[in-house]
């Protein structure tokens, strides 16, 4: 994005960012003490490593309680859009991305000077816990991070020991009957609650789309869906109330479980809390 693209007063706020980067800069070889998130999964892993004084932004999809973790917490926290104005006011010395979000505004931000950190996305618990200890060296976290990466094996452990053999079958529905593949986040989770994921069998690797037809041949013992469907009537949704998936003559063939979608759309600790629901359904 170049200066002479932008409106007068974009261009005034940018020069003044450079501005206020050199002054950031001065700080080198300190930790953080004013960090600011411009993606959901950092946002996540920031309430878990962070003060609270240290948050001076995060998204405004943070305060959504359907796909964030920590909605009540970013309350209270100054949110963006993911535009680079509206962080560099801020005064931020370390800024948090993902990768394959606001590219542009990652690259101006870089060119004037900031900090900024970005991350893959977690798309297994393998990567969560690598961007996770990432962050916690940059924020001077490390021991808060392995206490709780320690919580979380531990827990996860102890669902694992108890899974079922043979293993039930599930699926993760989503609308349009989207369902994450064998290589996820989710499917880690639904394997450490104890599920096998029909993805495996239909070889669906990192997501796709499942016809209600093939579901219901393949006869999953368990179909996840979001426990709160959105508020606004959306086509996408219409596959998900289906007489199919709504009155099965034989309910214990295919059983609906409802989890809420904060627990799997990013990385976090609080993962094992979702697979700790789902393994009591798991081996019952």
């Amino acid at each position: 994005m170049a200066l002479n693209r932008l409106t007068p007063l974009r261009a005034a706020v940018l020069v003044l960012a450079g501005m206020l980067a050199g002054a950031t800069a001065a700080h080198a070889g300190e930790y953080p003490q004013r960090v600011a998130s411009m993606n959901l999964c950092t946002d996540s892993m920031l309430f878990e490593l962070a003060r609270p004084e240290q948050i001076v932004s995060v998204t405004t999809l943070s305060r959504d309680p359907d796909v964030s973790y920590f909605a009540a917490r970013s309350r209270n926290v100054h949110v963006n859009r993911g535009l680079a104005e509206e962080v560099i006011v801020l005064r931020p010395d370390l800024i948090l991305t993902g990768v394959h979000t606001a590219n542009g505004a990652n690259d101006l931000l870089r060119r004037l000077g900031f900090n900024v950190l970005a991350f893959e996305p977690a798309l297994d618990l393998e990567t969560f816990r690598v961007s996770f200890r990432r962050l916690a060296t940059a924020l001077g976290a490390n021991a808060k991070a392995e206490r709780l990466l320690a919580t979380m094996e531990q827990q996860l452990e102890r669902n694992r020991r108890r899974a079922p053999s043979p293993r039930p079958t599930a699926i993760i529905y989503r609308p349009n009957g989207f369902s994450p593949g064998f290589r996820s986040l989710a499917n880690d989770m639904l394997v450490a609650a104890g599920f096998r994921n029909l993805a495996q069998d239909l070889d669906i690797e990192y997501g796709g789309f499942v016809a209600l037809e093939k579901l219901v041949v393949a006869a999953p013992n368990f179909v996840l869906l979001d426990a709160n469907p959105r508020r606004s009537p959306a086509l996408a949704d219409a596959i998900l109330i289906h007489p199919a998936l709504l009155k099965q003559r034989n309910p214990e063939r295919l059983r609906r479980i409802e989890i809420a979608e904060k627990y799997w759309t990013c990385g976090g600790t609080f993962i094992a809390e979702a697979v700790e629901q789902l393994a009591s359904l798991a081996t019952h």
